[in-house]
């Protein structure tokens, strides 16, 4: 098995095991075991957990395109935000992503960078600079909404407005349709 191949198996599982069980479940004995490798093979390829969680930030974009690409629907851009942002176990994902890389600059850089491409999709899906204000409070909003929700797990979800509602109070509107 070529070494991409392998690095991808690992990360699928692990992208399983985290879809399944929550972060907090991802260890490197359960991974290499659901992988069929030693813990020092984990290593090789991602030699700091924080490694590890930055890939699997990628992956799990790759897999979400992935799933809406076969699904046959045109991607909803708005639902895709609502998801990404209102989702508790995405949430609680994310932010153990934010923890783990911290205390390391140059993930920190990537991790920031990433950020910085979904505030750019978010911008031209409105028409707007990235460096808009409007656009970036909006983010903060979604943010904000969902870390409440993460914190307030009796609060139903659906009591959240939804992403073109909160849109629309920054003054956000669809230029064009998403691509």
């Amino acid at each position: 098995m070529a070494a991409s191949d392998l690095r991808e198996r690992i990360l699928e599982t692990a992208l399983d095991i985290v879809e399944a069980q929550g972060i907090q479940a991802l260890t490197q004995p359960r991974l290499a075991k659901a992988v069929g490798l030693r813990q020092s093979h984990l290593t090789y390829y991602f030699p700091r957990k924080a490694d590890l969680y930055i890939a699997l930030l990628e992956a799990s974009h790759a897999r979400a395109h992935s799933h809406n690409k076969s699904s046959g629907a045109a991607p909803d851009f708005e639902a895709m935000l609502q998801s990404l942002m209102f989702d508790r176990n995405r949430m609680r994902f994310f932010l153990g992503i934010v923890i783990a890389v911290s205390e390391e600059p140059e993930l920190r850089a990537i991790l920031r960078q990433h950020t910085h491409h979904l505030l750019q999709a978010i911008a031209a899906h409105y028409g707007r600079e990235p460096s808009d204000p409007d656009v970036i409070m909006f983010v903060d909003c979604l943010r904000g909404v969902g870390l409440r929700h993460l914190l307030e797990p009796d609060n139903p979800i659906d009591t959240a407005p939804s992403v073109g509602e909160l849109a629309a109070r920054f003054g956000l509107e669809i230029s064009s349709p998403a691509s």
